[in-house]
């Protein structure tokens, strides 16, 4: 969603931020003064997002790994919380969470604890399967 912040003489606070995806969003209260949290740079190795990818994965990839599962390494691909892979792969939280222990049991992904928020990421394996599996059908 795209829409301006005015400032009206106030200052902004820029927050760089890992928990922010793709584009800047602003934290706008007409009370308090404006916040815009920016998306920082995902380390090296991380696979671009593509938004088809996490809608459609591979085929090979979704018989090796299973539909939801396959979803959740997918969302994890740019950085995703519990919440996010829960949306992305269309189920529950708690299944989500399932799914992302099996992931890390894998060795496919990470997961860093955030205050109350479980940040999962790819692994330089995880993001060897994705490179692998969107490469075609074939090794």
């Amino acid at each position: 969603m795209n829409r301006d912040l005015r400032l009206n003489g106030r200052g902004v606070t820029l927050i760089p931020t890992y928990f922010c995806w793709r584009t800047p969003n602003s934290l706008a209260d007409p009370e308090l003064p404006p916040v815009l949290c920016s998306p920082v740079l995902r380390r090296a190795g991380t696979p671009p997002p593509d938004h088809r990818l996490a809608d459609e994965p591979s085929v090979p990839l979704t018989t090796f790994l299973g539909r939801t599962r396959a979803a959740a390494l997918y969302a994890a691909a740019t950085g995703a919380t519990t919440g996010e892979i829960a949306r992305a792969a269309g189920v529950s939280a708690a299944s989500a969470s399932r799914h992302a222990t099996a992931l890390r049991d894998a060795g496919l992904i990470t997961s860093s604890r955030h205050a109350t928020t479980v940040l999962h990421t790819l692994t330089p394996v995880g993001a060897s399967v994705l490179r692998a599996s969107s490469k075609g059908d074939g090794p």
